[in-house]
């Protein structure tokens, strides 16, 4: 029988066992879970992932790429921060070098997150350890550091005796490989397989290896899998959909599937999960993790581990990082007025992603559940409407993104001209936003405006800015 766990319940347990739950649900954080049960398919067994040791909370969460915001993605240090962040699940890339080397890699090619450049099969375990690996997503390209690409190996050893799962991403073709690595080191059940082969692949794997932990991705070619699985039966289902028409986003689809197994959701962009997205969650939206639990979602693979990890906690997600006395404005709320802004290209570049009208210039998209202004460039400004209550000096903060090095710079015009430019570091990704601080600013009572002055490169994305009197809150929540 498979039991979902309680993430905010206190749980007192006497020595015969009889415990009692008290829950507490805030307003606008992820409701009191209650313990459900799940019917068993007739003849089956029903399967559901199991971590190392004890499992924890639920839902689970599933760090993609690993930490990746405080150190390079598929490196040693991102798995275990993951880990410590509140991952029960951590995503890495595993691939072959042309020694037979397992080492972890996303690309099929170094470039994108090392100093070095072609393809891992045609590099040496000897050429890709004389590589460094680039901060977060790479990109840029972004600084290097003094992280090595790891062996599947190292990674191992550094999980071991830790209550953790790794997924196994990209590592279908070198599974056998992966198992026999895993097991040599009694660390089978620290694996979970994945991939997106045959119903007969995955068939054909898990009776081989019944002590494994695999788990099938369904898309919209492999809809049709679910039900081949007759005498084996994957741990867990990777539901991805980008059309809420999908054979696989239907609710009958996943009640199917939740009856005898997990059910795994991606949540990173929009085309995973039709858009119930991190960015979508953190502004609050009907669309996001509430959605896919509310379905029956078991997992949540992400890119913000601790803004899921505290949402899971019980908080309010959609005000982490504020103060009663904050102020904050979203970028897409600037002053649609000419006068007001500089956009070199009239024509608005959102397309559908569109929020605000696409008569306007200044470009107020979706970018993947974040509401911001998007492709600033060179020279370009916009202005913001702002009312404090008080009087003072005002520490003021950007929520910001952009993909190239360097990450451009930013000019404040807080009513007496634009000020010295600000450089803003380079995110990594135009999905991977930060908060910079911009100094302190004085300003009167009541309403005013802020003009933002860009130069990239290439272009920055903005999702708001911020006002504070002291320390901005949740400062390492929002990295």
């Amino acid at each position: 029988m498979k039991t979902k766990f309680l993430s905010r319940a206190a749980l007192v347990c006497s020595a015969a066992a009889l415990c009692f739950t008290s829950v507490i649900a805030p307003v606008n954080a992820a409701p009191a879970l209650t313990e459900n049960t799940k019917p068993a398919a007739a003849n089956k067994e029903e399967q559901h992932l199991q971590l190392p040791q004890s499992d924890k909370a639920y839902p689970w969460i599933a760090s993609h790429r690993g930490q990746w915001r405080t150190a390079p993605e598929n490196s040693i240090e991102a798995v275990t921060t993951a880990m410590n962040d509140g991952a029960e699940i951590v995503e890495i890339d595993v691939r072959r070098t042309s020694d037979g080397h397992l080492v972890l890699m996303h690309d099929e090619i170094v470039d994108r997150t090392t100093n070095g450049t072609g393809k891992v099969s045609d590099l040496t375990l000897a050429e890709i350890k004389e590589l460094r690996l680039q901060e977060g997503l790479g990109n840029g390209p972004a600084s290097l550091t003094d992280h090595q690409v790891p062996t599947f190996g190292e990674v191992l050893e550094a999980i071991d005796g830790e209550n953790v799962l790794l997924n196994l991403d990209k590592g279908w073709d070198v599974r056998e490989q992966m198992y026999q690595e895993l097991a040599a080191r009694d660390m089978v059940n620290y694996g979970l397989f994945k991939g997106a082969p045959t119903a007969v692949e995955a068939n054909t794997f898990m009776a081989a290896h019944p002590d494994a932990l695999y788990m099938h991705v369904v898309n919209d070619a492999q809809a049709g899998d679910f039900e081949q699985f007759t005498t084996h039966m994957p741990v867990a289902f990777e539901l991805v959909f980008d059309n809420p028409n999908d054979v696989q986003a239907q609710q009958e689809y996943w009640d199917k599937v939740d009856a005898v197994s997990d059910i795994w959701t991606d949540t990173m962009w929009s085309s995973l999960a039709d858009g119930n997205t991190d960015e979508a969650a953190l502004r609050g939206s009907t669309k996001g993790w509430q959605a896919m639990v509310d379905r029956g979602a078991d997992l949540l693979q992400t890119d913000n581990v601790r803004t899921l990890n505290a949402w899971r906690e019980g908080r309010d997600v959609t005000k982490l990082g504020t103060k009663p006395s904050s102020v904050r404005v979203q970028a897409e709320d600037y002053v649609d007025d000419p006068a007001l802004y500089r956009d070199a290209n009239p024509r608005n570049e959102c397309g559908t992603r569109a929020i605000r009208s696409t008569s306007s210039a200044v470009d107020a998209c979706d970018l993947d559940g974040a509401h911001v202004v998007q492709y600033i460039r060179n020279g370009e400004w916009f202005t913001l409407p702002v009312t404090v209550n008080q009087p003072g000096n005002y520490r003021l903060s950007i929520r910001h993104s952009s993909d190239t090095e360097p990450g451009g710079t930013v000019s404040v015009d807080a009513g007496k001209g634009f000020g010295k430019p600000i450089q803003l570091p380079n995110t990594t990704h135009n999905r991977a936003f930060q908060v910079t601080d911009l100094g302190k600013f004085k300003l009167d009572r009541g309403a005013q405006q802020i003009k933002l002055k860009f130069t990239h490169a290439d272009y920055a994305s903005v999702d708001w800015i911020q006002l504070d009197r002291g320390q901005r809150a949740d400062v390492e929540l929002m990295k």
